[in-house]
């Protein structure tokens, strides 16, 4: 492999993502709308994203409101890549949507953008979104 083929093969949002014990990556809870009665809302999710490729590259990943303002950023990840493995990263954190919209996950690889995955935030309860009220959505109580 060339050391500049780094690509991220998925981009997913979850409700939780993880490695066990054993090395195997977890993702719970795929989702990519969000509903709720009022704005702004807080609420809890994790990205998980996997590269393959091989070489030093660095990555980033990061979270975008409806108008392009960055909401939050990653550290940059020192990604190690070796030809024979996927390499798997994790960020779990808590956002205040101010506005409905699509908010955008960003995985950055090498000062390119790799990868986008949609999230919409709908004002507006539906039965298979919604949670009551603007308060945060607990998704690690289980």
């Amino acid at each position: 492999m060339n050391p500049t083929n780094a690509r991220v093969t998925a981009l997913l949002i979850g409700q939780d993502a993880f490695r066990d014990e054993r090395g195997r990556a977890h993702v719970i809870g795929i989702f990519d709308t969000v509903g709720a009665a009022n704005l702004p809302m807080a609420f809890q999710f994790a990205i998980y994203c996997r590269l393959h490729g091989e070489g030093s590259h660095v990555l980033i990943l990061r979270v975008l409101d409806p108008q392009g303002r960055e909401m939050v950023r990653s550290d940059p990840i020192d990604a190690q890549l070796l030809p024979v493995q996927g390499h798997q990263f994790f960020m779990n954190l808590g956002l205040e949507a101010r506005e409905e919209g699509v908010h955008l996950v960003q995985a950055i690889l090498d000062d390119g953008i790799a990868q986008e995955a949609p999230l919409l935030v709908e004002h507006g309860l539906d039965q298979d979104h919604a949670h009551e009220g603007g308060a945060p959505i607990d998704f690690a109580a289980r």
